[in-house]
This record gives structure tokens, C-alpha cells and sequence, in this order.
């Protein structure tokens, strides 16, 4: 059998790590390298950190030796100054040029923030023949009653919302689509391999959507076609006195791979073709942070930022409205499926007793373990890994300034 994968073609390459001025896809490669580096040089090897430092890695990215990058972010463009042109119309420009560079536009969809906002807009502006993909792993999805549960909802609310799409535009709903991760051979190659950006989302998740066995492809078409994925909204931080833009390599997972490897990927608010997308909603972002900090009396410290604008933040929703985000239903425009949410909490329980009584998945996780122990924490500086939750460090971008702390 045929392995396939989206991303074994190379232009899907759309985030790299530098290390010493090297590029990596991977961070084991990337923090191994920087290591090697670390142990030659006596000046790199005692770093001088200072309060702005919370961990090596931290040094390492505000001295240029270590940084994650991503197609579409160019800290030298003016961030500073907001696009003039409104979020909808934005997302129209990118709509438009996938629409013109595309026969068949195949969208990775949950219905949450980012894909119901970008399903709106195709149907907004009348794009014809657009699929929505919804996809669910045979091992463990499949058989649990959170996932079920999921599937119907928003099964039931995107035949309501995409009615018109569906009966006058032509797009089709595949909703809970099984896919098939790699055996526990597949599993282990994968580790030599090192193809993937990020240990901990796409190896230490043992059903991670990179982690494709090639045995089922949910897309197959022979026109220029293309797999769009929502990934990722902007992330804030302190730094010198600015709200900063600033992401990092663990943020997100390797879009699901288990589709026609022919596809072009495309990142929706991350990308080349309408930069100015990232940065509208990284203003917004800003700008209603600011707010919140404003009527809480809060300190906006780098901590205080991030915690705020994170995924389990009270916040949540309220910050994505203010970007122009919105999602299929209620239910998944909260927080409720983000890590510290009650769903995410009782999917998490779900998930654990299939693998923890499934003997092949259970061998999988040793597998990894023994792996980082015997592999990894001997090749990277042990301050770059957590060594008792057996996963690296982040690595981050360069902190771009958008508007003053005040």
C-alpha cells in the first residue's frame, strides 16, 4: 500500500524553524541541532538571561539562534499601522483567488470559529462547488459518545445554516468521515522520519492528523483542487512595551493529511496571498484586549496577555467576535471545546479509556515514551524539553509590534 500523504509534497511546507541560521520541519532536528551548537560554543553555552527570559528557549529566540516562521509573516512588513479595508472584505480577497486558481475547494470543517467563518464568506459570495469535510478517527472518534454526540449536532445545524449552498451552489456536507492513523510500525518510522514540525501535536498524540496510515484518502480529484485549513488566529504577547504579534511551533497541529496528497494546503489567515488578513485581525485583537485590560484593572504583562487571549480565557468569545469570528451554533462559538472546558474535559476521559483499553494504541504510548527517553532527551539540552511530560519546549517567532501598551 501506497503511503499518502498531503504533506509529502514540499510547497505544503508552510511553517520551518531556524536554528543557528539552519531551516528545520521538524523541531527535534531544529532543538538536536541547536544543542550541537550549544555544547561547541562557550559563549552561546552560559547564555546571559535576563528578566525578559523565562527559559532558554527564550534566550535562544531573542538572540536570533532559535525562532519558528511561518509563509505569509514578515516581521520587517509595517504592522503598526491597520489595514484599511474591513475584515469581510479581506476574506473576500482570499476567497476570490482561491476561487480563481481552483476547480474544486475542499474545506476542513468543525464548524468552530475559524472554518464556519470561512464557510460563510465562500457562501456569502455565491462560490459554487465548495466541500465541507469533517473528518473523525476510526480507533478511537468513532467509538466514543462525546464525538457522537458532536457529529449530530453540527450535522443537524450545517444542513440548516448552508441550505441555500447546498441545494443552489452545489457544495456537498461530508460530515464524521472515518480516516485511519498509522499502525504501531508506521508509528515508530514516523519517529526516524521527522517529517512533521511539532513532537508534541503530531508524535506524542498518537492519533494525531499527521499520523496517517494511507489506508483511507478522504478526497480524491484529478482538477486543480485545494484543502483549506482554518490555521491559526493571531497570538499576543507583551514585549517592550508593545502588544505583540507572536506565535509558536506548538500552537497548532499538521493539518489532517488523510486527503488527495495532489491538493494544494491553504492556510486561511496565515498565508502569502492576503497578508493583511492576519494583520486586520491581529489589530482587532489588540484593540479589544485593550478594552478588557481597560475595565478589569488588570496589568498587561506578557503573562496576563496570554492568558487572556487564550484558548480556556473567559474572554474567548468575546475576542473572537471582535475579530469577525463566528461559529455553525452557540455551543461552538465557546470555549466549552478548548482545553479547561467541560466538553473537551468529558472528550478527554472518553478518549483515554479506549486507549488505555485498546492494546495496540496502549503499546503506542510506550512506544513514545521510550522513544524520548532513549532518543531524544540524549540529543536535545534538557532545558529546551520538558522532561517529566516528555515534550519540548516552544519555539517561538519574532515578537512583532502592533500597538503600545498604555
Amino acid at each position: 500500500m501506497t503511503f499518502e500523504s498531503l504533506h509529502h509534497n514540499p510547497k505544503n511546507k508552510h511553517y520551518h524553524i531556524k536554528a543557528d541560521g539552519k531551516l528545520f520541519h521538524s523541531d527535534i532536528e531544529a532543538l538536536a541541532h541547536i544543542t550541537s551548537k550549544l555544547k561547541q560554543s562557550t559563549s552561546v553555552n552560559k547564555p546571559t538571561m535576563d528578566d525578559r527570559d523565562q527559559r532558554l528557549s527564550d534566550y535562544l529566540a531573542r538572540k536570533g539562534f532559535l525562532e519558528f516562521g511561518m509563509k505569509g509573516v514578515d516581521p520587517e512588513d509595517d504592522w503598526q499601522t491597520e489595514p484599511e479595508q474591513t475584515f469581510q472584505q479581506l476574506c473576500d480577497q482570499m476567497c476570490q483567488w482561491i476561487e480563481q486558481n481552483y476547480d474544486e475547494i475542499y474545506l476542513g470543517y468543525t464548524g468552530g470559529t475559524d472554518s464556519d467563518t470561512i464557510a460563510e464568506a465562500f457562501m456569502r459570495r455565491g462560490t459554487r462547488n465548495i466541500t465541507l469535510v469533517n473528518a473523525a478517527n476510526i480507533p478511537v472518534h468513532k467509538k466514543i459518545n462525546s464525538r457522537k454526540w458532536l457529529a449530530q449536532h453540527t450535522s443537524e445545524a450545517v444542513k440548516v445554516k448552508y441550505a441555500h449552498a447546498i441545494a443552489s451552489l452545489g457544495w456537498k456536507v461530508e460530515m464524521f468521515q472515518g480516516w485511519q492513523p498509522t499502525d504501531i510500525s508506521q508509528y515508530e518510522k514516523s519517529f526516524t522520519e521527522r517529517e512533521f514540525i511539532s513532537w508534541n501535536n503530531d508524535y506524542r498524540k498518537i492519533h494525531a492528523w499527521a499520523q496517517n496510515s494511507g489506508e483511507v484518502t478522504l478526497t480524491r480529484h484529478y482538477k486543480k483542487s485545494c484543502w483549506i485549513v482554518g490555521l491559526e488566529k493571531p497570538h499576543l504577547t507583551v514585549y517592550k512595551g508593545w502588544y505583540c504579534f507572536q506565535m509558536h511551533h506548538n500552537l497548532s497541529n499538521t493539518p489532517l493529511s488523510c486527503v488527495d496528497p495532489n491538493h494544494d494546503l491553504i492556510y486561511f489567515w496565515l498565508n502569502d496571498i492576503v497578508p493583511d488578513l492576519i494583520k486586520k485581525m491581529s489589530h482587532a485583537k489588540c484593540k479589544e484586549i485593550k478594552k478588557i485590560f481597560k475595565e478589569t484593572r488588570i496589568v498587561p504583562t506578557k503573562k496576563t496577555v496570554e492568558h487572556i487571549s487564550g484558548g480556556s480565557s473567559p474572554y474567548h468569545d468575546r475576542i473572537n467576535k471582535a475579530m469577525g469570528l463566528g461559529g455553525l451554533s452557540k455551543f461552538l462559538m465557546t470555549a466549552d471545546t478548548h482545553r479547561g472546558g467541560k466538553f473537551y474535559a468529558m472528550d478527554y476521559v472518553q478518549q483515554n479509556d479506549i486507549i488505555m483499553n485498546d492494546k495496540q494504541l496502549s503499546n503506542k504510548i510506550l512506544l513514545r515514551d521510550r522513544y524520548f527517553d532513549e532518543v531524544i532527551a540524549k540529543q536535545i539540552h534538557s532545558e529546551l524539553l520538558n522532561l517529566e511530560r516528555k515534550t519540548t519546549m516552544p519555539i517561538y517567532s519574532k515578537p512583532i509590534p502592533i500597538l503600545p501598551v498604555q
